[in-house]
């Protein structure tokens, strides 16, 4: 028995809600294409004895749905009904810059995080922010008026952890 389970084997409430938001920040940080990587994850955040199905009950619960990544992979991704709970710091040091020309903000990350990255931005919809589009390593970002751009750049940086 580990410190997450009751003597009947069953998770505590408590755990479970712990659980849910690591999952939640792991899945926006990195890219999984198994339950077997999600569950590697958890256990080296300290979920001792977590299970497969366990793991395949809680992507379930988060409505974590599975979609290709920028290489065609098909990894787990945080769907739009489900709340991010915070930006880790790691997201941000993907980025290498942000940036405008008065017209559209550019976001540059490293080479294959675009599309996360602006996944995290989509996830927290801001009024100054009318879409995103991601390629490998740059995002465009359309702001809803660009007489407020420096509003809208403000309000992606706020949202990426990286002021």
């Amino acid at each position: 028995m580990n410190g997450h389970e009751s003597p009947h084997g069953i998770i505590s409430h408590y755990c479970e809600k712990n659980m849910t938001a690591v999952c939640k920040r792991l899945l926006q940080t990195h890219h999984f294409s198994t339950q077997y990587h999600i569950r590697d994850a958890l256990i080296k955040e300290g979920f001792d004895d977590i299970s497969q199905s366990t793991v395949s009950r809680l992507l379930a619960k988060l409505k974590i749905v599975k979609a290709p990544n920028v290489y065609g992979k098909r990894v787990y991704c945080v769907t739009e009904t489900t709340k991010p709970t915070y930006t880790d710091s790691e997201i941000a040091s993907q980025i290498e810059f942000v940036t405008h020309n008065k017209v559209v903000i550019v976001v540059k990350t490293h080479p294959g995080s675009a599309q996360l990255i602006a996944r995290i931005i989509d996830l927290n919809p801001h009024q100054e922010i009318l879409g995103t589009i991601a390629g490998n390593d740059t995002i465009m970002v359309a702001p809803c008026n660009i007489d407020r751009i420096r509003d809208c750049e403000q309000a992606i940086c706020l949202s990426l952890g990286i002021i």
